[in-house]
C-alpha cells in the first residue's frame, strides 16, 4: 500500500506552538462559559472543600481517559497520559486564573483560598476542553477515536454528557425549571429525554458506520467494506441501540447526580425536588451522551 497525503506515514508532526494554541484555545471554548457564571464565582465563597477535592479526584480518571482517546502526544502509555492530564491541569489553571483576573472574580483583596479555590474550580472544565482541543479545534495526528474498548466508550459517554450540562449544571435555572414543572411535565420531559437520546444513537452508529476512515484510501476503506461484507459483518439491530441507549443513560444519570451534588443543588430538598432536577440536568446530560460519537 503506498501512503497518501492524509496517512499517518506522511504526515508532519504538529508544531509544539500549535498544540499549545489548540490547549489554551479548546481550554477557553470549553470554561469561557461557566468563567462568565455567576454562580461560580459564589461557590468559590462557600463550596464544601470535601466537594471539590471529589470534583478533582473523579475527574482525572475521565481526563486520563480522553487524553489515552486524544491526548497531547502519540503514546497510549498510562505514564504519558498521566503526564498529559497534569498538563492539561497547569493550561487549565493558568487560563482560568488570568480570565478571572480580568472579571476581577480573583481580586487581591480576596483571600487566598478563596481566589484558589475558584480558580480549581474553573480549572476542571478548562483542563478537559485542553484535552478535547483536537475535537473542538480539529482533530490532530494522535486522535485515536478509532477502535475504543469498553472502557473508552464509557469515558466518550462521559464526556458528551459533560459537554452539554456542564455548562448548565451550577446554574439557579436548573432549580427555576423543576420549580415551574408538573409530574406530568417531568414525565414528559423523562420520555423525551429518552426518546431523543435513541435518536442520536442510531443517527451516529449509521454515520459511523458510513464514514470512511480519514487515514486510509479510498481503495482501503473500499477493500475493508469489502472484507466485512464477505466475513458477514453483524449489522446493528434496534436491540443493540436500546442497549447502547441504556448504557449512555446510566452514565448521563450518574454524571447529572454528581454535577449536581457537587454544585449544592440537592442541600435542603426533598426527595421529589431532587428528583425534578434530576430529570432536568438529564436532558442536556442524555442527549451529549447520545450524541458522544458527534462531539468526539
Amino acid at each position: 500500500m503506498s501512503p497518501t497525503r492524509d496517512s499517518p506515514e506522511t504526515e508532519a508532526p504538529q508544531p509544539g506552538w500549535m498544540g499549545v494554541g489548540r490547549a489554551i484555545g479548546g481550554a477557553v471554548v470549553f470554561g469561557l462559559p461557566l468563567m462568565m457564571t455567576m454562580e461560580m464565582w459564589w461557590l468559590g465563597f462557600y463550596i464544601d472543600p470535601v466537594r471539590l477535592i471529589v470534583l478533582i479526584v473523579v475527574s482525572l480518571p475521565l481526563l486520563v481517559g480522553v487524553s489515552s482517546l486524544i491526548g497531547f502526544t502519540a503514546s497510549r502509555n498510562l505514564t504519558d497520559n498521566i503526564i498529559d492530564v497534569f498538563v492539561a491541569y497547569g493550561f487549565g489553571f493558568v487560563v482560568s486564573g488570568i480570565v478571572l483576573y480580568l472579571f476581577s472574580v480573583a481580586a487581591s483583596d480576596y483571600p487566598a483560598g478563596i481566589n484558589f479555590t475558584a480558580v480549581m474550580l474553573q480549572t476542571v472544565p478548562a483542563s478537559l476542553g485542553a484535552l478535547l482541543a483536537r475535537s473542538e479545534l480539529g482533530r490532530g495526528e494522535h486522535d485515536r477515536t478509532a477502535g475504543k474498548s469498553a472502557i473508552d466508550r464509557l469515558v466518550v459517554l462521559a464526556i458528551g454528557a459533560l459537554f452539554l450540562a456542564l455548562n448548565v449544571a451550577p446554574t439557579e435555572e436548573i432549580h427555576l425549571i423543576a420549580n415551574r414543572m408538573t409530574p406530568w411535565h417531568q414525565l414528559a420531559l423523562f420520555s423525551t429525554t429518552l426518546l431523543v437520546m435513541y435518536i442520536f444513537t442510531v443517527a451516529s452508529s449509521v454515520a459511523e458506520s458510513r464514514e470512511p476512515d480519514s487515514y486510509q484510501s479510498e481503495q482501503d476503506n473500499t477493500e475493508a467494506k469489502e472484507s466485512k461484507s464477505s466475513q458477514g459483518g453483524k449489522q446493528q439491530t434496534h436491540i443493540d441501540y436500546l442497549r447502547y441507549t441504556c448504557i449512555a443513560f446510566v452514565v448521563a444519570l450518574a454524571a447529572s447526580a454528581l454535577m449536581l451534588w457537587v454544585f449544592d443543588h440537592f442541600d435542603g430538598l426533598a426527595s421529589a425536588q431532587i428528583l425534578a432536577n434530576v430529570v432536568v440536568l438529564l436532558f442536556p446530560a442524555g442527549i451529549g451522551a447520545a450524541a458522544a460519537r458527534f462531539i468526539i
